[in-house]
């Protein structure tokens, strides 16, 4: 797997690498194109309508199709698309519709999405197994190279309290801090409940802009190059459709 190797750490509090004076960071992208991913039932509606500041995705119920909103926040425009949930254990058990409809969310966000964000929610216990078929699912829908645009977000952060989201890690175990390094150690808490969560949206995509930056300002085009090596789940004329 192309992962990629961990430069320093980014966590919560972790504020961009660049320097104020440095070019790159007075041309942040026009728009952020973001997709949602993750299993079933941890949020990920919730934390779209939180990041968008507004109920554009329907919450408490299971997501069936893929849907794209775009709001205006902290000055940028963002675009996000939700996706159905996968399977907790096995990529075989995540139906082939439900595939697809991942596939299909990349290519609504065309040419391509900046940011592939994991929700994975604080009390989720991650186990070798769950991690693992995490991966899979990245890896096999989207191919090698979406580690490097991969950022953990973990949901239902006010269940931290006071515990700094670097101690939560810490406590997570080895599987947990594995999927971190996986993902180049980008990492977010969002609370949507405690006062202050415009601040943390704000935070998160100055981290996403940072990302980008690591990137060379280039968003994920799976499309073209992955996904006709590996057979993909959708015919590849059905994909360039989309663009």
């Amino acid at each position: 797997s192309a992962r990629r190797k961990p430069t320093h750490t980014r966590g919560e509090h972790a504020n961009s690498t660049e320097k104020a004076g440095d070019p790159r960071s007075r041309h942040p992208p026009e728009q952020l194109r973001l997709l949602l991913l993750g299993w079933k039932g941890v949020g990920k509606s919730s934390v779209g309508n939180c990041i968008l500041g507004r109920r554009f995705f329907e919450s408490g119920q299971e997501t069936e199709l893929c849907l794209r909103r775009q709001a205006l926040v902290s000055g940028r425009r963002v675009t996000i698309v939700d996706t159905p949930g996968w399977d907790w254990f096995s990529v075989r058990r995540t139906p082939k519709r439900i595939r697809q409809e991942s596939q299909r969310g990349a290519a609504l966000l065309r040419p391509g999405p900046h940011t592939l964000l994991l929700v994975l929610p604080v009390v989720s216990s991650l186990t070798a197994r769950k991690r693992r078929t995490l991966l899979a699912h990245i890896e096999t829908l989207f191919g090698d190279s979406a580690c490097l645009h991969t950022m953990v977000l973990f949901s239902c952060g006010d269940w931290l309290g006071r515990t700094p989201i670097e101690e939560h890690i810490l406590r997570g175990g080895r599987e947990l801090q594995r999927l971190l390094e996986y993902c180049g150690n980008y990492y977010h808490v969002l609370d949507s409940k405690t006062p202050g969560k415009d601040r943390s949206v704000s935070v998160l995509l100055d981290k996403i802009e940072e990302m980008i930056r690591e990137n060379g300002d280039k968003a994920f085009l799976p499309i073209q190059t992955e996904w006709r090596k590996s057979g993909s789940f959708i015919e590849i004329h059905v994909l360039q459709s989309y663009f």
